[in-house]
């Protein structure tokens, strides 16, 4: 490998990093907006309450939150977010409920729950405009598979069983108490903690700029592939050439830390 390299592109990824924490921080303060909103149903779901609180962060910025059921069997779960935090929690099923917060300053975002088989897609389209997006809260079948693409915001995941995928262009991806058998974890700029109850069988952790840490049981061996270019790789988990188990972790500038779980 190519250490030298590795330095530089440090410089222009501080910069760009600079930039797109500051496109963030605008889309928070635009979480905590005005006015209230609401938006219609999606296919497969029940109509939601829509509310609003005032707030002083962003002038003429409105929100809106409004909770759907969704009563068909869900197998699959996928989110495609733009700008908004997204949380994933494992439950009972077998159905699914959402939770959405849409925030804007001119036009409301046009949002979709749609149900094809046993899949759940949930998205949002906004209209040209200074603020808009949506934070996604989402109850789900424990062992659903879930895929979720984020723009902008952080991605939480709690209590999964069945695959998981997260792709997000800026923010932390945290996934806690995972029994999944296969974790994709992808972040561009931000970081990514990821801790599992049973030994997965695949992960794959990969960020541009940030730090990556995955706890994962400590009964089971693993063979692990962990590369930072710039920043400490610590390994503590227990490691074998030859193990069904793999785990493998990749960032530009970050630290890594492969370890067994509390």
């Amino acid at each position: 490998m190519d250490r030298a390299r590795g330095h530089v592109p440090v410089i222009h990824r501080a910069g760009s990093l600079a930039l797109i924490t500051g496109l963030m921080a605008v889309a928070g303060l635009g979480l905590a907006g005005c006015t209230s909103s609401s938006s219609s149903p999606g296919a497969g779901s029940s109509p939601g309450s829509a509310s609003a609180s005032p707030g002083l962060s962003v002038p003429g910025t409105h929100k809106a939150t409004a909770r759907y059921q969704i009563t068909a069997p869900v197998s699959t779960v996928v989110i495609v977010s733009h700008v908004g935090n997204v949380t994933v929690t494992g439950g009972s099923g077998p159905g699914a409920s959402v939770t959405q917060q849409v925030y804007y300053s001119k036009t409301p975002p046009t949002t979709t729950r749609t149900v094809s088989g046993t899949t759940l897609t949930v998205t949002y389209d906004c209209p040209a405009q200074l603020v808009c997006g949506v934070a996604y809260t989402l109850a789900v079948p424990r062992s659903a598979a879930v895929r979720v693409t984020a723009g902008a915001g952080s991605v939480r995941l709690t209590g999964l069983a069945g695959s998981v995928t997260a792709k997000v262009d800026v923010g932390i991806i945290n996934a806690t108490g995972l029994a999944s058998a296969s974790a994709s974890l992808t972040t561009r700029a931000g970081a990514i903690n990821a801790t599992f109850t049973a030994a997965p069988t695949t992960v794959q952790a990969s960020a541009n700029v940030g730090a990556i840490t995955v706890r994962v049981p400590g009964t089971t061996s693993y063979k692990i592939a962990a590369d930072a270019r710039v920043g400490k790789t610590s390994i503590s988990a227990p490691q074998s050439s030859s193990s069904g188990h793999t785990i493998t972790a990749r960032t530009d500038v970050g630290a890594i830390v492969v370890a067994p779980s509390p």
